[in-house]
């Protein structure tokens, strides 16, 4: 049967607009399905969260400023919460969700050639012919690109309100004074501090503490959140915690004590059961797990022409970094032959102070010493002379080997996303390549780069020590010159 479309992408999503953006530019016929205001709504809670790191940071530099001016009651002052403009702070993240990626603008889509459509998706025909707004979209190929919304429950804390995301935050007139964050990835953990930075109350609830990370690494986030006086506290705690009352918004009004779940998630869209299952007598989708979209390694789902990027193919958040490189994979793989796989390892994961690159290997994430050809090189410092902070946040650098070639590194301190952005190229070659490299290239990257440096010269000082074939080859040398006689 003839098709319309090379290409339909449900989309809603920043990689979704990628991904129409890269099939055009390839000379595809695209059509983008968007259900309406889905994409300025993500990209708004971006922008909120941006806005609100940057005012944090402000507030330090005063409080660090007042600090050696003030003491007493006034100093006491200066560290409460700020006063800034909560309802202008929300129009200027809607204004920045609009106007700060022109890239990827509906503009930018249609002079692409890209043909787009605000609406929600209908129906999806196991013949790829895609039902909105009362048109027949016929392809060649789908790729779902619509994110995925967290689920209103997480852990045991069953009583709490039916609230996702930071939907709560977008539609409230003032700044609560006290939040609870449910989520135990990376994305809680930068909620959790833009708010307390600005003087919210915070408890992050999380039963498994970035489960995914290095266990040192854990250590050291979970050491600087508590510093900083955000309280860790698992589901079973805030069960028990029952004098906590929440109380949602209704028609705008202020939101007392909300809850975001930034937990498990499930996809935002609803595909037919034939996505999820290739069993054709498995016609009831409520019988099927629909909290992610199962893929192969090409991105396939269960149609061998229906293809899947982003965070619908996880249970949980996904970087954007991450969800943009599988766009790529799946647009090609969907408009030519699917061959081509996702390179994880070589993806930065990167959030505010904090950057990843490389595959985390098992003895990292549960925190025993590595065995056999792994090897692991750290190197920290307090970062006591910093006055952008009130309170001192160490710089740390974990170097993971195997067999001498470098698999991963992981960054904490200011920089680490720029830094990690100049390291993929280095995964899987040796680690003295790291030496020879130049990744001092910002000011604020500096730190950990000296870090990094520091690290990777400890990989040559362990060839060296009792017990390797080098320093027992040295010490048999000297030994047999110190017996000669001259």
């Amino acid at each position: 049967m003839a098709a319309d479309y090379d290409l339909v992408i449900l989309g809603g999503t920043l990689e979704g607009r990628c991904a129409a953006l890269s099939a055009a530019n390839y000379g595809a016929r695209v059509a983008l399905v968007e259900p309406p205001s889905m994409f300025l709504r993500r990209q708004q809670a971006k922008y909120l969260l941006k806005g609100l790191q940057q005012l944090g940071e402000g507030k330090y530099r005063q409080a660090v400023g007042e600090w050696f001016e003030l003491s007493g009651e006034s100093r006491a002052r200066s560290n409460g919460a700020i006063n800034f403009d909560w309802p202008g702070l929300l129009r200027w993240s809607a204004i920045a969700a609009e106007t700060q990626q022109p890239e990827v603008s509906v503009d930018a889509l249609s002079v692409a050639g890209v043909d787009v459509v605000f609406a929600q998706p209908e129906h999806l025909a196991r013949q790829l012919v895609v039902i909105v707004a009362g048109r027949q979209l016929s392809t060649r190929s789908v790729l779902a690109a619509f994110g995925s919304v967290p689920l209103p429950v997480f852990g045991a804390y069953a009583s709490a309100p039916a609230l996702t995301g930071i939907e709560p935050l977008l539609n409230v007139e003032s700044l609560p004074k006290s939040i609870d964050v449910w989520g135990e990835s990376f994305e809680a953990v930068e909620w959790s501090q833009a708010l307390n930075a600005v003087g919210v109350s915070v408890s992050l609830v999380a039963d498994r503490f970035l489960p995914d990370e290095d266990s040192e690494v854990r250590g050291w986030v979970r050491t600087q959140l508590r510093a900083t006086g955000i309280q860790l506290m698992c589901s079973a705690e805030m069960v028990a915690n029952s004098d906590v009352q929440l109380k949602s918004s209704v028609g705008g009004a202020s939101l007392l004590h909300p809850s975001l779940m930034l937990g498990p998630t499930k996809p935002a869209l609803t595909l037919p059961a034939f996505a999820y299952s290739a069993n054709r007598r498995c016609a009831n989708a409520e019988a099927i797990d629909q909290t992610c979209l199962s893929t192969n390694q090409y991105l396939q789902t269960a149609h061998r022409r229906i293809f899947a990027c982003g965070s619908v193919r996880h249970k949980g958040f996904v970087e954007d970094s991450v969800a943009q490189s599988e766009a790529q994979t799946a647009v090609w793989n969907a408009l030519f032959v699917p061959n081509r796989k996702v390179l994880h390892h070589v993806v930065p994961h990167s959030h505010h102070r904090f950057a990843r690159v490389g595959l985390t290997p098992r003895f990292a994430k549960e925190g025993y010493t590595p065995t056999g050809d792994y090897s692991t090189m750290t190197a920290s410092t307090a970062n006591s002379a910093d006055l952008s902070q009130p309170l001192p946040l160490p710089e740390y650098c974990k170097l993971i080997c195997k067999k001498g070639r470098l698999q991963s590194v992981h960054l904490l301190g200011d920089g680490a996303a720029q830094l990690a952005e100049l390291i993929p190229g280095m995964i899987g070659k040796p680690i003295h390549q790291l030496l020879n490299s130049s990744t001092q290239t910002l000011p604020v990257t500096k730190g950990l780069a000296r870090l990094i440096h520091i690290a990777a010269s400890k990989s040559h000082q362990t060839q060296w020590q009792p017990g390797h074939w080098r320093r027992d080859w040295a010490e048999n040398w000297f030994n047999w010159r110190r017996s000669r006689k001259n």
